[in-house]
């Protein structure tokens, strides 16, 4: 018997997921993360650059399922904005070909996967635009143009300045983000 995407946040939501942690699956696996104080600042203040740029109603989202492709692999990410005119689907939920940029802040927990298989699917979805924000080494990884499964472009800032995503052309400043 194959288990579904939907029989696994049954699962999830039945579970006493305790405070502070987030629940999503990963190519089938249903991994917790804990979320930490520095990790939640970073995702207020990215939130907050996304608000200034594309307008206080614009569908921005944080720890959300979205459903993407391959084997199970229904994501809750950190910040993901969605396209304007994106219509929810069927469960009311976005659909991955309507997301625009996702952010990861990495915790010690979600680095494997943050850097790893989230890398992967997303470039395999066509995400736009994937920002990896990992406070411990103080650095922000910016993917564009997927093709073939792949990003083609990265490029990485260092916290303490101020850059322009270069798809989204969203201004961030990183300069009071905290690190761990």
């Amino acid at each position: 018997m194959s288990t579904t995407l939907d029989e696994m946040f049954e699962l999830i939501e039945a579970m006493n997921v305790p405070e502070g942690y987030r629940a999503e699956i990963i190519e089938g696996e249903i991994v917790l993360n804990p979320q930490r104080a520095t990790h939640a600042t970073i995702i207020r203040k990215f939130t907050r650059a996304l608000e200034a740029a594309r307008g206080e109603d614009a569908p921005i989202l944080w720890d959300v399922r979205v459903d993407f492709p391959g084997t199970l692999n229904g994501y809750a990410p950190d910040v993901t904005l969605v396209a304007d005119n994106a219509a929810k689907a069927l469960g009311g939920r976005y659909g991955y070909r309507d997301v625009e940029l996702v952010a990861e802040v990495v915790s010690y927990s979600s680095k494997r996967d943050d850097y790893g298989s989230k890398l992967d699917t997303y470039a395999a979805a066509g995400v736009p635009e994937y920002v990896i924000v990992d406070p411990r080494p103080g650095l922000v990884h910016v993917f564009s143009e997927p093709r073939d499964g792949t990003y083609r472009e990265t490029q990485s800032y260092p916290f303490g300045i101020s850059f322009v995503l270069p798809v989204s052309q969203i201004p961030l400043d990183t300069a009071n983000w905290p690190r761990d």
